[in-house]
């Protein structure tokens, strides 16, 4: 099946500019082996910045597949209804876009990923188990993890859809049918990473976002990953204003 695929192409936070993640493969890779673990598989340990998506059209808004109701939940949207607002957990794919960093933690049967937004984690087995069934949807679902050569492959399932969770900040929505395809793979000094999201009742075909994720640049006196409690002193939700016309609020 036919996919869109999407480039982020400006690192966060002044980072300078990123490559495509294959044209990073070849540059970083020339003569410079990648990390690996005892077992020889790729080795992903490592605190890293993940890049900020906050929209992942990418200014590319008109090459989004909608369906009719995609189309009509993104446009229809306010951005005061935005669930992280209210510190729900972010879901997936959208924790993978926080402008915060994560640590990820691997061994032979599992890849953990600590995330300093929320202060969560996905704990991802890598012997490609099948989903538990008839799952009651989950802010995070659930995902299983499977090794495609030297690149891991991790599916996930079971995801709570809107008012619950979006995909990004710019209100791009999803159902309760949503299914995140990830795919990451290690260069000598980042981690390319790229998703697919597959949801027929939002999009007409599976449509994803490719990116880099470098290594992070630690900053003296501050620990790798620094406390986040969402909800202690959370003054926001009362002040949230409505993005709709006056004509469309109730």
């Amino acid at each position: 099946m036919d996919r869109i695929w999407l480039f982020l192409t400006i690192v966060a936070f002044g980072c300078g500019a990123a490559l495509s993640p294959a044209q990073t493969a070849r540059v970083n890779t020339e003569g410079k082996p990648i990390p690996r673990t005892a077992e020889g598989k790729p080795d992903f340990s490592g605190f890293f910045d993940i890049q900020y998506t906050p929209n992942m059209a990418l200014g590319k808004e008109n090459l989004i597949p909608y369906t009719a109701s995609g189309r009509a939940a993104y446009v229809n949207h306010d951005a005061k209804d935005d669930p992280t607002a209210n510190c729900w957990l972010p879901g997936v794919p959208r924790i993978m876009q926080s402008p915060y960093p994560a640590q990820f933690v691997q061994t032979p049967s599992y890849l953990v990923i600590l995330f300093e937004y929320m202060h969560t984690f996905r704990s991802i087995p890598l012997n490609g188990r099948p989903h538990p069934a008839n799952m009651e949807p989950a802010f995070l679902g659930d995902s299983t993890g499977h090794w495609e050569g030297y690149r891991l492959v991790v599916d996930t399932v079971g995801l709570k859809g809107a008012p619950w969770t979006w995909l990004d900040t710019a209100g791009h929505q999803h159902s309760d049918a949503l299914h995140v395809t990830e795919y990451f793979q290690r260069t000598a000094d980042n981690i390319d990473y790229e998703y697919t999201i597959d949801d027929p009742e939002m999009y007409a075909k599976p449509w994803g976002v490719r990116r880099v994720l470098t290594p992070l640049k630690v900053i003296p006196t501050l620990p790798e990953l620094i406390e986040y409690s969402c909800s202690e002193n959370n003054k926001d939700v009362q002040h949230l204003v409505t993005t709709r016309p006056a004509s469309q609020q109730k």
